[in-house]
């Protein structure tokens, strides 16, 4: 079976979230999540209403990860380990 390269849902809020360990600006989220404004805006939407990140808005409009967020991403990164082994 090939690979598309595709990201999957929850392979994209993994990553936003790995960029927003510290304080980000909407910029440089965007150029580090390899998404498109309209992309970027629907994931920062979807993982604030899940309370996986907080808009900060001192010393600059930035986002950065809740202890949610950090407990979200372990287990996103146990279930990647688990797939690996399965294999």
């Amino acid at each position: 079976m090939m690979k598309t390269g595709r990201r999957d849902t929850l392979k994209i809020i993994s990553d936003l979230l790995e960029n927003m360990r510290e304080p980000r600006r909407l910029t440089h989220l965007l150029y580090a999540s390899n998404l498109s404004y309209t992309q970027l805006i629907k994931y920062i939407k979807i993982v604030k209403e899940m309370g996986l990140v907080t808009e900060q808005k001192k010393p600059f409009t930035s986002f950065i990860v809740t202890p949610d967020g950090e407990f979200f991403m372990q287990m996103v990164r146990k279930r990647q380990i688990v797939k690996l082994e399965a294999k």
